[in-house]
């Protein structure tokens, strides 16, 4: 049942009025936020004045919140209020601490606003005469959804709003389909900072995850049988980051081996990639010509996937670091490529159950990062490339499964 078809409103609807909710996990994490905002004092050299708006918003919030949970106010009236601590949260981040000193720092937000910059002044972004320093990952996709923001702030803070508002509209809309309460604790979870998100929300680290969007439109797309759309998703995430290619496998692989996957249904899927790839790389051919051919980010994801220098603190990483140095790098991208696939072809296989790509996904997002796109210092960055299609998957759980083995509360009510 999804709740965009006309006879899934009646379920919705009661289940938004419902006054029977499991509510103590969530009211373990509001308190203890309550008491993180009360307690807090003035953080990242911002005026006091800010600080004190924000804090005593998120505090009123809360107290509504605790208040409608406690009295048992209809469902509604809570998840009203978490998106508006949602909101006055990811503006308190985008829009003021992002603008601090230490963005200087971030070159995740500087590498696309630089690169959609000098593609505007019609120059290939990915060429040397690029501001030294600045990594130049970003993938085309990235710059052409990037240009509005630039062109009209000259930065993409409030494409990074736009992503937080998309992301817990899909959260909101798994917890409604499935009837399964996460709502409020993926909230809850989000505001208190933990898992990464503070982290990414100061440095401005959206843009390694923006992608995961297209991936959840490829999968609105795929089980309503519209191939050609979802390869169309699933290349746009592709052509923003190199990276989620393994993401698009995990994706495959659970399509393929949960559905009545055919070479009919992946030559259409193939026909959408095409067509998106197509659109998207032509501008900056025409831009960049053959230097673009030369520079661009896919030569350059390439080269950083021969890498093999793993940190020694556990005995898998010792053994790739004594596999890298006696095979060499060239060997050790084939070598990274066989284990991450053959891990993930056993994941899928052992999943093979489940109604949706997302719990594949995290595993596939740990899996490149630490093997195959290794980051020496496996950097707190890329948390939340793991996290975020967890938190997806969290939010699709269906609702009978939750109340067996996680809520367990006598007041759950599963529609």
């Amino acid at each position: 049942m999804k709740i965009t078809d006309r006879a899934s409103f009646g379920p919705v609807k009661k289940y938004l009025k419902s006054r029977r909710y499991a509510y103590v996990l969530v009211l373990m994490l509001w308190l203890g936020f309550l008491y993180q905002q009360l307690t807090s004092s003035v953080s990242f050299e911002i005026p006091i004045e800010i600080f004190t708006h924000y804090s005593s918003l998120m505090i009123y919030l809360s107290l509504f919140g605790l208040s409608a949970l406690l009295i048992k106010f209809p469902r509604w009236t809570i998840y009203v209020s978490l998106f508006l601590m949602v909101f006055v949260h990811v503006i308190y981040f985008t829009q003021i601490i992002s603008k601090l000193d230490h963005d200087e720092f971030s070159t995740r937000d500087a590498a696309v606003e630089t690169t959609t910059q000098a593609f505007l002044q019609g120059e290939n972004p990915w060429n040397d005469t690029l501001e030294s320093g600045v990594p130049a990952t970003t993938g085309p996709a990235s710059i052409l959804f990037a240009l509005p923001s630039v062109l009209a702030f000259g930065e993409i803070n409030w494409l990074a709003f736009l992503f937080w508002c998309v992301f817990f509209m899909i959260l909101l809309i798994g917890d409604l389909q499935e009837k399964n309460n996460t709502f409020p604790i993926l909230v809850m979870l989000f505001v208190i900072g933990i898992l990464g998100f503070t982290h990414t929300l100061y440095w401005s680290l959206e843009e390694l995850i923006f992608p995961y969007l297209f991936v959840v439109f490829a999968y609105w797309s795929i089980i309503r049988h519209r191939y050609i759309l979802s390869g169309i998703f699933l290349a746009i995430a592709v052509l923003f980051r190199l990276n989620y290619v393994f993401i698009i496998l995990a994706f495959l692989m659970w399509y393929g081996i949960n559905k009545d996957f055919s070479v009919k249904i992946l030559i259409k899927i193939g026909i959408g990639a095409v067509i998106a790839t197509i659109i998207i790389l032509t501008p900056f051919i025409l831009v960049g010509g053959r230097d673009f051919l030369e520079n661009n980010p896919f030569t350059l994801a390439v080269a950083m996937s021969s890498v093999a220098n793993w940190p020694a603190n556990n005995v898998f990483f010792r053994l790739l670091n004594f596999l890298g140095r006696n095979f060499g790098e060239e060997w050790m991208r084939a070598i990274k490529l066989t284990i991450v696939i053959a891990l993930m072809l056993i994941i899928s296989l052992n999943l093979r159950r489940l109604h949706h790509p997302f719990i594949h996904i995290a595993f596939a997002a740990l899996l490149s990062i630490t093997i195959a796109w290794i980051s020496p210092d496996l950097s707190n960055d890329y948390i939340l490339f793991i996290i975020i299609p967890a938190f997806i998957a969290i939010s699709l759980a269906r609702g009978e499964t939750l109340e067996a083995n996680l809520i367990r509360n006598r007041d759950t009510e599963v529609d």
